[in-house]
């Protein structure tokens, strides 16, 4: 092992400190980390402690370790409440960079002050427009729980900012591949789409959670394999109106939050025209005992023929009524997982799906406990029905 090049054991380090964000920098996330990838977008703090924990820890192993750490603490960047280590001018983009744009893959702010509103967005939006043989910037989290200045909307400068004008030409930022923005459901900021399109052309993954939309605007992302929306149902509604516009032809995995069965017109319109090439879908329909089911389509399966995973909240899945029980995958089809999302506790609702559980063998039943993040596995055998994931940390078993 001594032998081996310092090179290797770097790249070695690298992919250590990245494995909770390695999937958007590879080939993106497939069935089977996609749960996790996800999720780790609503964590507000912890997958940030948890790398910071990784780091030294691997610090302690060795001196050429120790060092090689610490050049690359700036891959990732997290700016929580205004910190005051940081500087936020137009001249400054990380500590101890001194002129020139600091060697951030990864940049994460959560803004929960009024007055940071203005100074930190107006950082970042330098951050972005950094030049392109400068080191990329990959990943951008916004998570601003202020409320807006009034007559202010932040994402105006932010986006409007990244694109700038040199003779007849318009600069893009083309190597930000994760976007995931969030707003407090209080704030009546709006965000462009159309904005979002032409700025980050080169976008793979986009998470909107409780976010406004401006509305009827197209979103064309020729790249954007990972879209997740989690919003109220006043601003979904506007949001999945304008689904029918949208140009993405390489989604491959959807995460849509609270919807009713009057927007699935809306949302066939979009999501049918990708249905051959979808891997993950997780609906979570409204739980309103005055609105019908969100039921399967007879030909859902024959639309979606690469669907792995598909997730539905638990409301749905316990009635035996839902026609999913009847219009079940294939045995040759490739689904391996139905994904039933609580927020009450896992074995009480799973004796009820238990019971009427019609799928082929080859799919296995998960249960994910919204609160805890943990996942359970469901088995048909009486003996063992249940069988925690939590070892796994959320990332399903390949099979």
């Amino acid at each position: 092992m001594e032998r081996v090049p310092i090179e290797l054991w770097e790249q070695i380090l690298l992919k250590v400190m990245e494995m909770g964000e390695a999937p958007i920098f590879a080939t993106s996330c497939t069935p089977y980390t996609f749960l996790y990838f996800v999720n780790q977008q609503t964590w507000y703090l912890t997958p940030h402690d948890d790398y910071l924990e990784r780091r030294r820890r691997l610090r302690l192993v060795c001196r050429t370790w120790y060092e090689f750490v610490l050049s690359t603490r700036h891959r990732w960047l997290h700016l929580y409440r205004g910190d005051a280590m940081y500087k936020l001018d137009s001249t400054t983009t990380s500590p101890g960079c001194r002129g020139g744009v600091g060697p951030i893959e990864r940049l994460s702010t959560t803004i929960s002050s009024e007055e940071l509103v203005i100074p930190v967005l107006s950082w970042v939006s330098h951050i972005l427009k950094r030049p392109e043989n400068h080191a990329p910037l990959r990943a951008y989290t916004l998570r601003l729980f202020a409320t807006p200045v009034p007559g202010y909307n932040p994402f105006d400068d932010l986006l409007v900012g990244t694109t700038t004008i040199q003779g007849t030409k318009t600069k893009m930022n083309t190597t930000l591949h994760l976007l995931s923005i969030t707003t407090s459901i209080g704030s009546n900021a709006s965000i462009a789409l159309s904005q979002i399109s032409r700025t980050f052309t080169g976008l793979r993954s986009l998470f909107l959670i409780d976010v406004r939309v401006t509305p009827q605007q197209a979103l064309t992302l020729r790249h954007l394999e990972v879209l997740s929306v989690c919003c109220p149902f006043p601003r979904l509604e506007t949001l999945l109106g304008s689904m029918e516009t949208w140009e993405t032809p390489a989604l491959r995995h959807v995460d849509l939050g609270v919807i009713s069965t009057p927007l699935m017109d809306l949302l066939d319109r979009f999501l049918g025209r990708y249905a051959h090439q979808i891997e993950n879908l997780v609906l979570d329909p409204i739980n309103d005992h005055s609105l019908p089911l969100l039921n399967l389509p007879p030909g859902f399966w024959a639309h979606f023929t690469e669907l792995r995973l598909l997730g539905l909240d638990g409301a749905t899945l316990e009635h035996k009524e839902w026609s999913g029980w009847s219009v079940v995958p294939p045995p040759t089809h490739p689904c391996r997982y139905l994904l039933c999302r609580l927020n009450t506790p896992v074995t009480h609702v799973v004796d009820k799906i238990h019971s009427i559980w019609t799928w082929h063998d080859g799919v296995r039943l998960v249960a994910e406990h919204d609160e805890s993040d943990e996942y359970y596995i469901v088995k048909k055998d009486p003996d063992s029905l249940i069988t925690s994931l939590e070892s796994n940390y959320g990332v399903l078993p390949e099979f």
